[in-house]
């Protein structure tokens, strides 16, 4: 039993007190005063149980609608997980019908599974993300690896909670909502119950509802709290304790597991969970009486991660409450009594007011000020919860930030906003690492294992350490320092030093020939400019000592010598890019843009020992056609002037994410123009609501490469290709097939993109 819990007990045996009942009598009639109120009709007070079942538990919302049909007032509610949910959203005030349309209306994908979020990230942020080929973070904490709390990302679902209680966030004692109410949850250090009767009510929702592993768990006090379905899934005696004579029990029921489906691994883990869950639910629907009255919502094959599938879940929890309205009915009260009890207890929860005053607290590393640019609210704005979530939605998209929270205080009329970051559980020292695995039918087979490192906030302007490491085909040390100049990290600065080793086909009319190293080491030194959350521009120096040296085969053969030499040089000169990134998704995107740019210009006034410049362009377009994708594609490179592009700087073509009919580095070109277009179809969905999804898709490549020196005739390919493909816990995955009138290839790949010959095989547009 949690202290929240003896203090309600002390505080009502202080009830006969009557100084205290004069106290109470000068304030606002709650559901207790009125339960109380000798012109109401006598009868039971009633708690309403609600279970905990994840997507299952829009069932709740159901039972509501016929309880209202019913005329019953509720004098308090108990709910678990998604039960608290529903609960709190009605213990504040809103009528069924209202939590109805809300439910509906969310956007699991974007609550629960971070779609829209990217668009609201910094543009360096989405780059240096993309570099890593990775979302899973490590943190170095003293010595030690970290993990983050959960595999979510809950700042969506924190700020849904916060806009649907906006009003009764401002109540800390539950007894004081429009119907009193609790919500449990499950101390993790202690394994005890915790009743959550005060505090936050948007937080004490987000601790009954945070599943183990799923989503972190939220630090209250001394506790560490997580999923109250643990322990007390179907919370009665809750519901008794806080004020229930009688119990409304709504109790959703999954039916029994066929065997056939207990003989895997992972099937007996995911059933030992619900093992868990029925004990505990067993043991409070013995202790139901006959006054009470229990109502079984029958499931079907609705799972607790079928989120999408909520609007399914709200006639099954009607129709069996409707099984129950004998039983219901000797708890119903006189219109005229339940209409004015409805009117009393139903509160909007809208949030408006002029904001004196704009403050931030709780920061150890982020700049509070760098915050407050990346927000629109003011003092003496007038505002809403939306502007509020809006706001809080760009901060929280910040890779610093897991989410933000926020309180009113002072006049309701002109309070000040007081922002509450809640900085990353993995800290500022973060690692991401990634692998990468492709196969071709043709015998290739590349491997890559890499981890990207970043020391954040070295300074109020946000100056980071990064460094890579990176082994397998492509091996590569790299370190950077990135300085923004302004507080608002527009204008920055970024010097590297890199050291690299490469391998790479050669291929002579379409025969692998020989083999290559090309071994890099040099620095660069960029002035950026970061253009809003979707673009940025770089101009800078960059030097490289380039040595290609033959690995395998023969340079003998005639052109080789002229396709890939043997060198021993240095180039040097001025470095540019551009990046623009609006997609949803860093990869298999259903919308969005990403396009770039890069400039290379080696001159022998600035350094170099060889002339040469080429310029290269790509960009990648998809367009959402239902639940299917469509995805075009074009890019084209070219040198300029009479300084003849080096062999070894050549653009280099193949591979799936350019024309898969070829292998990677099968074509060579000194000028290339390439255009594709893919459409995919939404097959099966791997894990819900994180747009990881199993896709079909088909596509078509047209490619003129001119200038050749791979020993080929100019002029244009054409090519079709048929693959699998998606984002998965694991990295993006595909297996597909290319043909064309010259070539076919098969290839298999997984995790971090493999192949690095054109700007179409950049992270940028996987």
């Amino acid at each position: 039993m949690s202290r929240f819990s003896l203090v309600r007990k002390w505080r009502s045996a202080l009830a006969g007190i009557p100084a205290a009942l004069a106290l109470v009598s000068s304030l606002p009639m709650t559901a207790h005063a009125e339960a109380a109120s000798a012109s109401e009709t006598p009868r039971p007070r009633v708690g309403l149980v609600l279970a905990g079942g994840g997507a299952k538990g829009g069932a709740h919302v159901g039972v509501l609608k016929v309880l209202e049909e019913q005329r019953i007032k509720i004098d308090c509610i108990a709910g678990t997980s998604m039960g608290s949910l529903v609960g709190a959203g009605y213990a504040a005030g809103m009528p069924a019908a209202e939590l109805e349309k809300f439910l509906i209306g969310i956007n699991w994908d974007e609550v629960v599974g971070g779609i829209g979020r990217r668009p609201l990230e910094p543009i360096e942020q989405k780059r240096l993300e993309t570099e890593a080929s990775s979302t899973f973070e490590l943190g170095v904490k003293d010595g030690a690896l970290v993990s983050p709390g959960g595999l979510t990302n809950t700042s969506g679902i924190d700020n849904l909670l916060r806009s649907y209680v906006a009003q009764a966030r401002m109540v800390s004692d539950f007894d004081q909502l429009p119907i009193p109410y609790r919500a449990v949850a499950t101390d993790m250090v202690t394994g005890n119950m915790v009743v959550l009767d005060r505090g936050d009510l948007a937080t004490a929702m987000r601790a009954s509802m945070a599943i183990p592993g799923a989503f972190a768990p939220v630090m209250w006090d001394s506790w560490i709290l997580s999923d109250g379905g643990q322990v007390r899934n179907l919370p009665v005696d809750v519901a008794r304790e806080t004020c229930a004579d009688v119990v409304i029990v709504v109790n959703l029921v999954v039916p029994p597991t066929p065997p056939e489906k207990l003989v895997q691994a992972q099937q007996l883990i995911a059933r030992s969970m619900d093992v868990m869950l029925q004990a505990n639910v067993n043991l409070q629907l013995a202790t139901l009486t006959e006054r009470d009255v229990r109502i079984d919502v029958p499931m079907g094959d609705i799972g607790t991660a079928d989120f999408e599938r909520i609007p399914e879940t709200v006639p099954l929890g009607e129709a069996a409450a409707r099984t129950m309205a004998a039983a219901l009915a000797q708890y119903s009260v006189p219109p005229a009594e339940y209409s004015a009890w409805r009117q009393r207890v139903t509160v909007p929860q809208d949030v408006e007011a002029r904001v004196a005053a704009v403050r931030f607290e709780g920061l150890e590393n982020v700049n509070p000020e760098y915050l407050r640019t990346l927000t629109s609210i003011q003092a003496g704005d007038s505002v809403n919860i939306e502007a509020i979530s809006a706001d809080a939605l760009s901060m929280s998209a910040l890779a610093d930030v897991d989410s933000v929270s926020y309180r009113l205080e002072g006049d309701p009329a002109n309070p000040t906003l007081v922002w509450l970051p809640q900085e990353s559980s993995v800290g500022r020292d973060v690692l991401r690492p990634s692998m990468g695995v492709y196969g071709s039918g043709q015998g290739d087979l590349r491997f890559l294992m890499s981890v990207q490192y970043v020391r954040s906030w070295l300074n109020s302007r946000g100056g980071q350490w990064r460094a890579d490491a990176q082994m397998g085909y492509e091996s590569l040390i790299a370190t950077s320092w990135y300085q923004p100049f302004d507080v608002a990290q527009r204008w920055f600065v970024e010097p590297e030093f890199f050291a690299s080793r490469t391998v790479e086909d050669v291929f002579v009319d379409y025969e692998r020939v020989a083999e290559y190293f090309f071994s890099d080491v040099g620095g660069r030194l960029d002035l950026g400019w970061n253009l809003g959350r979707l673009a940025q521009l770089r101009l800078g120096y960059a030097t490289t000592t380039r040595k290609a040296r033959l690995r395998t085969g023969t340079a003998n053969l005639p052109g080789v010598d002229r396709l890939v030499p043997e060198i021993d040089t240095r180039d040097a000169g001025l470095a540019a890019s551009a990046i623009y990134d609006s997609r949803n998704m860093a990869s298999f995107a259903t919308e969005g843009f990403a396009a770039e740019v890069q400039y290379i210009q080696s001159d022998e006034s600035l350094g170099a020992e060889r002339d040469w410049n080429r310029i290269e362009v790509g960009l990648r377009k998809g367009f959402p056609v239902g639940q299917h994708v469509a995805w075009l594609g074009l890019a084209g490179g070219t040198h300029f002037g009479d300084d003849l592009l080096p062999g070894d700087r050549a653009f280099t073509l193949g591979g799936p994410r350019t024309i898969p009919a070829f292998q990677f580095d099968e074509l060579r070109a000194r000028d290339y123009w390439l255009t594709s277009v893919n459409f995919l179809w939404r097959l099966k969905e791997l894990v819900a609501v994180k747009n990881q999804n199993l896709y079909g898709g088909i596509g078509l490549q047209a490619v003129g490469l001119y200038d050749r020196i791979d020993l080929v005739p100019d002029g244009e390919l054409y090519g079709v290709s048929a693959f699998l493909g998606g984002p998965t816990p694991l990295g993006t995955f595909t297996v597909g097939i290319g043909g064309s009138e010259e070539s076919w290839a098969f290839w298999l790949s997984l995790g971090r993109p493999v192949g690095k010959g054109s700007i179409l095989d950049d992270g940028l547009f996987r």
